[in-house]
């Protein structure tokens, strides 16, 4: 079994290779297409400042070998940027410099990618994204410079940093944040504290992540009415411990083998702790002698030639004691050795995988492929080479391809996320004899899950809106969308839904890629909110076709307060004696307040990357109702909307970090406490920063504050699209939420921005609008 320390520096491979994904860019439709389905990888570079330079490495890919690489557009916040060598990038490899930048302006540079592979050209839009920050201004400090974390000490992970400032030096910071850099997957350690400003601390959920013996520079990210400013190298938090989890090989592979009468040397080890004074010694070896000697420097342990060690099959087992400027340890029989006569050379043609010709996407695994019977070599030591492709090294470093180094047995976990491909996994087998080794390959073709499915769809009425009043009622008839941004939501006017004639009391499911071999199960695993107003939503067990309906008699309301309602129902597809596909799919309810007036927001589901900040658009509009039709459009031009109160988010996976809820203190791990306490505000129901545009904490004056405390909000210009502060979006645990919030809008038709603060006037309370938070959204 791997050690503690193996598994700590696995988790920081996976967060280095993770990262790799974050960038995953396409083709354009309108450009050439390729059957491998080509595709680049950048990691990508978020914030960076005046003065800086920074070389992003060459990309990753799926499908034949990029060249010719070119920059082919560089915007600046969506506007044409003339690129005058601030961007270049190597034709042959790919990797991207930025340099020159004491005079850029800020803002958001986008750059677009194009490569030829197979001997056609590809065009990346957007592929790598650089947020060009402001310099940070006079006067401040981050005191100390470097933090001293020592994880002997019993309160160690309370270590912090304070951002100090000068007064009447510059402007007041109004937001602080750690910058992004892809290349330092260790930023999600860290935060900011809520409850005090400018303090940062280390995130109590990622506490045993940090390794002894290793140093995490941060940039910071603050902000001022001025704008965004860089604060690089701020602070360093460096980690130090006396020495711990010491390692030579895997468990497995032991003993290790000395060939009597010749030098025989060990690995040199592996080992978490403070590297100042480091000294390694044999403590003791057992059965007792003095034959074997250690390099205090390194802890490598060997024998001269010449030596007087026998042969026995009884190995010598060793204490090591490692100390350093932190103090000492004792790791009790934490190597052995057995003395041989002869240690067998590898055998070349003795080392080989049987292919494996089918692995499924999406479930399939693989339980210890070993190497072929009849391999020849003593005490071998098995690892992956470092030529294996990227896709590979990532799955690698997040441990769902894995191998015992002790016997070559490969496993794939079944949350591989391999391309239907053929894939060389490439091992690398040493010993003492062939200390350079033999390379070898598993073959693995994965092919698609014939039960894998994309969408299901109950429809939709958004393009032919239903209005109710309290006396009559249109028939309903769902669509199939013919935008696909309408999907699975309903919208209707007035709060009943489906009062006592039923009309409304049943959708179908109306249309589906799923394979027509699978079978198809449906199970309502949630509903929002989940209270006696909405109780008997059935899906599944008795109405297998996957009918929603609501047996509710004449009390058929969706929601309370006009907020509406949200399902999330497993879709299953089964069959073709593969793996089942189980998808969670949300369908969104939007019932509309019954006003003569009605603010509108088509779709009325907004669809973010958190990681990002990408968002779906949508049409916001100010509509009146009579006789069961919209007759006319009013103007937006003096229409304000603001988010106001009443947040709440709904979980739809099964983080028990994220908790569902509204912002209330008398819950922990709220998701909107996290982030609210992102912004450095308080979490109460009262507190309605983060997601305002017109408000700020204590204010009601007009004045628009979009940046610093600003998790997102409805821009005020007449598009009312919605706007993503994604560094605010992060949990305590340093993941990413995946789920729905919801919000009372507040909206003025004569932009009286008093009217929205007072919330008197026409400032009518609604709730038409779902920010969808969904890791795998890449935009429209």
């Amino acid at each position: 079994m791997k050690s503690k320390l193996l598994s700590t520096f696995s988790m920081l491979r996976f967060f280095i290779v993770a990262a790799l994904t974050v960038f995953c860019v396409s083709c354009d439709k309108t450009e050439t297409t390729d059957s491998t389905g080509f595709i680049l990888h950048y990691l990508g570079v978020t914030d960076i400042g005046p003065g800086m330079s920074y070389t992003l490495q060459a990309p990753t890919y799926k499908g034949s070998a990029p060249y010719d690489f070119t920059i082919t557009k560089v915007t600046l916040n969506e506007e044409t940027f003339s690129n005058n060598d601030n961007f270049v990038i190597n034709a042959e490899t790919g990797e991207i410099t930025i340099q020159n930048t004491d005079g850029m302006t800020s803002g958001m540079y986008s750059i677009s990618v194009g490569c030829y592979s197979n001997g056609k050209f590809f065009d990346f839009k957007d592929a790598v994204q650089v947020n060009m920050l402001l310099a940070v201004p006079e006067g401040v400090t981050v005191e100390p410079a470097e933090v001293l974390v020592n994880q002997d000490e019993e309160n160690w992970a309370e270590a912090s940093a304070q951002v100090s400032t000068e007064a009447d030096k510059h402007v007041s910071i109004t937001g602080y944040a750690i910058a992004q850099d892809e290349t330092k997957p260790y930023l999600s350690y860290f935060t900011f504290d809520p409850n005090t400003k400018g303090k940062i601390i280390i995130r109590e959920s990622e506490k045993d992540k940090l390794v002894a013996g290793e140093s995490y520079t941060l940039n910071l990210k603050l902000t001022t009415k001025a704008g965004e400013h860089m604060y690089n190298n701020a602070v360093t938090f460096k980690v130090v411990s006396k020495p711990r989890d010491l390692f030579y090989i895997e468990t497995e592979a032991l003993p290790d083998l000395f060939e009597t009468g010749t030098e025989n040397k060990s690995v040199i080890p592996t080992i978490a702790g403070a590297k100042e004074e480091l000294k390694f010694a044999i403590k003791s070896v057992t059965p007792e002698t003095t034959a074997f000697t250690i390099n205090e420097t390194t802890g490598q342990i060997s024998v001269p030639e010449g030596n007087s060690l026998e042969i026995s099959e009884t190995p010598y087992v060793f204490t090591i004691t490692a100390s350093n400027a932190y103090g000492s340890n004792d790791f009790e029989g934490i190597y052995s050795v057995k003395v041989v006569a002869f240690i067998e050379p590898i055998q070349p043609k003795t080392f080989n995988y049987t292919p494996v010709n089918k692995l499924y996407q999406l479930g399939g695994s693989l339980e210890s492929q070993k190497p072929d019977e009849g391999f020849v070599g003593g005490a071998p030591t098995f690892q992956f080479d470092e030529s294996n492709s990227e896709e590979i090294k990532a799955q690698i470093a997040q441990n769902i391809i894995s191998i015992n180094s002790a016997n070559g047995a490969i496993s794939i976990a079944n949350n591989h996320t391999l391309s239907a491909m053929t894939h060389e996994i490439k091992v690398k087998v040493t010993n003492k004899k062939n200390e350079e080794g033999i390379v070898k390959a598993l073959s693995v073709t994965v092919v698609e899950n014939p039960n894998n499915f994309t969408y299901v769809s109950w429809g939709t009425n958004i393009e032919d809106e239903i209005i109710f009043d309290n006396t009559t009622q249109s028939d309903y008839h769902p669509k199939k969308e013919t935008n696909i941004a309408y999907r699975n939501q309903f919208r209707f006017i007035n709060k009943n839904w489906g009062i006592s004639d039923d009309k409304v009391n049943e959708i179908k499911v109306l249309d589906h890629d799923i394979p027509s071999t699978s079978n198809i199960s449906y199970k309502l695993i949630g509903k929002f909110p989940n209270n006696n107003n909405f109780p008997t939503i059935e899906v599944g067990n008795t109405l297998p076709n996957g009918t929603i309906s609501s047996n509710n008699g004449s009390n058929n309301q969706l929601g309370t307060d006009y907020q509406g309602a949200i399902l999330l129902i497993e879709v299953t597809s089964s069959n073709n004696d593969a793996p089942a596909v189980k998808k969670n799919i949300p369908v969104f309810f939007n019932v509309s307040r019954n006003q003569t007036n009605v603010l509108l927001f088509t779709p009325f589901v907004v669809r973010i990357n958190p990681r990002t900040g990408a968002c779906s658009s949508t049409e916001c509009k100010v509509v009146t109702w009579k006789n069961h039709k919209f007759n006319k459009d009013l103007t937006t031009t003096n229409t304000i909307v603001d988010y106001r109160r009443d947040f709440s988010y709904w979980n739809f996976d099964n983080n028990i970090n994220h908790g569902s809820g509204k912002v209330d203190n008398s819950t922990s791990n709220n998701m909107l406490n996290q982030v609210w306490g992102n912004c450095g505000q308080s979490n109460s129901l009262g507190s309605r920063v983060p997601l305002c545009y017109y408000d700020t904490k204590g204010s009601t004056s007009s004045d628009v504050d979009t940046k610093g405390i600003k998790a997102g909000y409805i821009n005020g210009n007449n598009n009312k699209q919605i706007w993503i502060d994604p560094t605010k979006w992060i949990g305590t645990d340093g993941k990413y939420p995946n789920g729905v919030v919801i919000g009372d809008i507040r909206y003025d038709l004569d932009g009286n921005v008093s009217n929205i603060h007072a919330e008197k006037g026409s400032a009518l309370g609604y709730y038409p609008l779902y920010l969808w938070f969904d890791e795998t959204y890449e935009g429209n």
